[in-house]
């Protein structure tokens, strides 16, 4: 049996780390942890270290998850000749500078986090990337093909148990997220004022729900324009989320214009996906690998608000299109994103039992 430690100051109910995690287990593998809060590196990295001698020593694979850059360099020392596999699921510089714009391209905090890309990635036996277009930036990074393993985000369980949306009232549309740059909020709210203003319309509304960087733009922009369709429920508890998604007849992902939207499948398009809903998402090379446009969910061009309201009007007037999309798209992710398919290509990725040789990737 493959033992697979993961380490490093992660969140344990972050829905790519619990999906990867379910997926091992289901197939067998033994997962132990050697995991501290997130903390200053000086303290950090000593109570890493206590957390693997006690987790760590007999498992055959260490796994560092998502967004633990930082934690790579204490994993490649305590790791050994044991398989080091990481899985950032961002890149620090993509992130922080090219979607957030914390950062000014070609300032020293730039450099800094491209630096840490890099070194992170540079460590790792084998990387794992959500999309082969994600892929294609780790390479740009120094990673070589070979080193790369495509594992899907997928959605966990309860998401393909949400029951069909009950009949009567209005079409619901639903965001779940975090108001982050690449969903694109405001392109959100720019479609939905165009489709409050569209006469002979179905009666539909719109809840926009999570916390995060843009949430006040876009309440603010909802105002100025007006819209009554439209509310801001907060942040909805993980758990809750299937339910939440549950009442609606529309499930909408990311939009953002900027290039890190072309290249994910965020959680919330397999959630909604998986939910039997119709799903309606920005259009890039990453979504297009895995799943069918017009088929299995719609695609519009980000960041354009014209395009995304002619879209949603017509899955607001047309509830069959709406019912097959949905179905055809639940298909899909029963194929590839179920934790157990996911667990499946993980397998492969770190060459253990059950997968097959290491690099290969789900269908």
């Amino acid at each position: 049996m493959t033992r697979v430690c993961c380490f490093g100051a992660y969140d344990p109910g972050y829905p790519r780390h619990r999906i990867l995690r379910a997926g091992l287990e289901r197939a067998g593998i033994e997962v132990s942890e050697a995991r501290v809060p997130e903390r200053r590196l000086l303290f950090r990295y000593p109570a890493l270290t206590v957390a693997f001698a006690r987790a760590g020593r007999d498992a055959d694979v260490v796994l560092v998850p998502e967004f633990r850059h930082k934690d790579m360099p204490l994993a490649r020392l305590l790791a050994g000749r044991r398989r080091l596999v990481f899985d950032p699921l961002v890149s620090r510089y993509d992130t922080l500078v090219s979607d957030w714009g914390l950062h000014a391209e070609g300032s020293l905090q730039a450099a800094w986090n491209r630096l840490i890309d890099r070194v992170a990635l540079s460590l790792a036996d084998r990387v794992l990337c959500d999309t082969w277009a994600h892929g294609a930036l780790y390479e740009s990074l120094g990673v070589p093909h070979a080193r790369l393993a495509r594992v899907l985000v997928g959605a966990e369980d309860a998401f393909f148990a949400t029951p069909a949306t009950a009949p009567g009232g209005p079409v619901r549309l639903v965001y779940l997220g975090g108001f982050l740059p690449l969903h694109g909020t405001l392109t959100i709210v720019e479609a939905l004022a165009r489709l409050e203003h569209q006469p002979g319309l179905p009666a539909f509304e719109a809840e926009l729900a999570g916390t995060g960087i843009e949430l006040e733009g876009a309440r603010a922009r909802a105002r100025d324009l007006g819209l009554t369709r439209v509310s801001f429920p907060g942040r909805v508890p993980y758990e809750r989320a299937p339910a939440f998604l549950g009442r609606a007849h529309i499930v909408l992902g990311a939009f953002g214009a900027g290039a890190k939207a072309g290249r994910v499948i965020p959680h919330k398009v397999y959630q909604g996906l998986a939910a039997g809903r119709a799903v309606v998402t920005g259009d890039g090379d990453g979504v297009r690998e895995v799943f069918e446009p017009g088929v299995e969910l719609e695609l519009t061009p980000r960041g354009d608000a014209a395009a995304l309201a002619a879209t949603l009007a017509r899955l607001i007037a047309d509830p069959r299109e709406r019912e097959v999309l949905g179905r055809r798209g639940r298909a899909r992710a029963l194929e590839v994103a179920t934790p157990e398919r996911v667990g499946r290509s993980l397998l492969e990725a770190i060459g253990a039992p059950g997968g097959r040789a290491a690099g290969a990737h789900a269908a």
